[in-house]
């Protein structure tokens, strides 16, 4: 049985594991053939790299708002 896990880019739940980082995070594939994204991470060491942070990162900017500005 294959563990599916959902996709941070596309939603889908179409992740399946493929390996591990040099840290020992688990690494993920999405399956699904229309996502931009093949490879990604649950938990990366970097939030930057979170769709939900590059997301709020062009709204902010978007609006004008300074690196000071930032809540995470």
């Amino acid at each position: 049985m294959v563990h599916r896990v959902v996709c941070p880019y596309c939603q889908e739940k179409q992740g399946v594991k493929r390996g591990k980082t040099d840290t020992e995070k688990q690494r993920y594939r999405c399956q699904n053939e229309e996502c931009a994204h093949q490879s990604f991470l649950l938990d990366p060491a970097y939030r930057g790299r979170l769709p939900q942070v590059k997301q709020q990162v062009v709204e902010m900017s978007l609006n004008g708002s300074g690196v000071r500005d930032t809540r995470l």
